[in-house]
């Protein structure tokens, strides 16, 4: 590979590979060479497990404080243990640089090292970087951050990068079709223009590959197994054989296993989202009240549909309530136009807030999930409404009923859906699971913050559409 910047140039010939990994007969991988060779300021990798992308990254922020001296280099890794490493491989990279070349160390901890020339490697746990500008920012596994830290984390680092030269170099292993690194790596939800994108599988890595020439052309064109076994190394064949199919394609070949077993793909939402859809979204009661009147003129001047459906699920858990109100269009189009997303909020106070919504707009019909706590409020609302809102019962049967034509319309592009995130997140989140008895269940899995809500409120309404009669203007 050819050296294209100072920095590949000084690494090839200052720096002792072998002596700096502490591997016998290590050499540079192609992608060292190609992360040293970037000169761009946004640059993503999704990678897989162990191709020693965090010992790069050190070995970038090393030699870049080498030749352009007095800039903060910034790491945050996943944990405390893990920035501690990103040091210990600083340590070991400047060990390996010829004598005459190697600065000198002023200051010298388990998190931070700094230079006499002013240049700093500072390495965090998970948490935001703020305040140090023309930063040079490395975002290790960035998709396993937790509690949404990488957000958080994100939108704290770029600031630090935009002065100067500063720069971002983000890598991790796919946790998932969610999460900001997916975001921005795969373009899903929106575009992401600044960014170069790399894709790193096992089989570009030399130390897990007999033969990278090879299977660069190859492997894409054959399924896991065959490729391990003509390609993989012993140690990567071992580990295949002792781990879930589906573990494995997303630990070591860069795959979102997830997207297989969602019931909605992403493709499917992405061609319902309209970017100027008219909805409004309340968060609570007083403001769904306030919007009712901007609903109505709509309504009134042809903007939306004159008739409208409904469905509302009953939060289980901290009192969290959706309301998904859909337009019935003569042309079968169900867009999605207002949102009620009710956190906390006591029963009466939602039963008052949701009876008023029925009875002030054109409604159909509405079902409410009447399970548990939501059976009297259920009955109180078809009371109330004089049978527009009807409770229905939550069950495995039911379930499937209603996320079949829920998918069904979304694979027609029947529902038109704002791009909004946590919306599209809860769409995607529902999976579809076998039980031991044979029935088909569909729930979210391993996600604490919801329990896709807003998808069962959404399916309910499209089913509600179907069974409510159909407006002809």
């Amino acid at each position: 590979m050819q050296l294209h910047t100072l920095k590949a140039a000084f690494a090839a010939e200052f720096l002792d590979i072998e002596k700096a990994a502490r591997i016998e007969g290590a050499r540079f991988e192609p992608f060292q060479l190609d992360f040293l060779n970037r000169a761009e300021q946004l640059v993503i990798w999704q990678k897989s497990r162990q191709v020693a992308w965090s010992f790069t990254a050190a070995l970038d922020a090393v030699i870049d404080s080498i030749i352009y001296p007095g800039n903060p280099h910034i790491f945050v890794s996943v944990n405390l243990d893990e920035a501690k490493e990103k040091i210990r491989y600083a340590k070991a990279i400047l060990e390996a640089i010829d004598a005459p070349a190697r600065p000198r160390l002023k200051r010298d901890s388990q998190t931070e090292l700094e230079f006499t020339n002013g240049s700093r490697l500072i390495s965090h746990p998970c948490k935001p970087v703020r305040g140090k500008a023309q930063a040079r920012v490395y975002l290790d596994e960035m998709a396993h951050y937790k509690g949404g830290l990488d957000r958080e984390i994100y939108l704290a680092a770029l600031p630090a990068t935009t002065k100067g030269d500063g720069y971002m170099r983000i890598g991790s292993s796919p946790m998932g079709a969610s999460g900001l690194f997916w975001e921005i790596y795969s373009q899903s939800m929106r575009p992401w223009p600044g960014f170069v994108r790399r894709t790193l599988p096992w089989w570009v890595i030399r130390s897990l590959c007999k033969d990278v020439q090879a299977a660069k052309l190859e492997a894409p064109t054959l399924d896991t197994a065959a490729r391990v076994y003509k390609f993989g190394s012993d140690v990567l064949i071992g580990i295949f054989e002792n781990m879930f199919v589906e573990d494995f394609q997303q630990e070591y070949e860069c795959a979102e296993v997830d997207e297989s077993v969602s019931w909605l793909s992403w493709d499917i939402i992405r061609q319902n989202q309209q970017a100027d859809l008219l909805w409004w979204h309340a968060k609570s009661t007083d403001e769904a009240i306030v919007l009712l009147s901007k609903v109505n003129n709509a309504i009134k001047y042809n903007r939306i549909e004159p008739a409208l459906c409904g469905g509302i699920d009953i939060g289980r858990k901290h009192d969290l309530s959706e309301f998904v109100i859909l337009g019935k269009s003569t042309t079968g189009q169900l867009p999605l136009r207002m949102m009620i997303s009710l956190d906390r909020v006591k029963y009466d106070d939602q039963e008052r807030c949701f009876a008023d919504i029925i009875r002030m707009l054109p409604f159909t019909k509405v079902l409410v999930d009447q399970n548990g706590i939501g059976a009297q409020l259920a009955e109180n609302l078809q009371r109330i409404t004089g049978s527009i809102a009807r409770g229905v019962d939550f069950t495995n049967q039911s379930k499937e009923l209603w996320a079949v034509g829920a998918r069904t319309q979304a694979e027609r592009s029947n529902v038109p859906i704002p791009q909004d995130r946590d919306f599209a997140y809860q769409l995607h989140s529902i999976r579809k699971k076998v039980s031991a008895a044979k029935h088909n269940i569909f729930d979210t899995e391993g996600n604490e913050q919801h329990h896709a809500d807003k998808f069962w409120a959404w399916a309910l309404a499209i089913n509600a559409a179907g069974s409510g009669g159909v407006y002809f203007a």
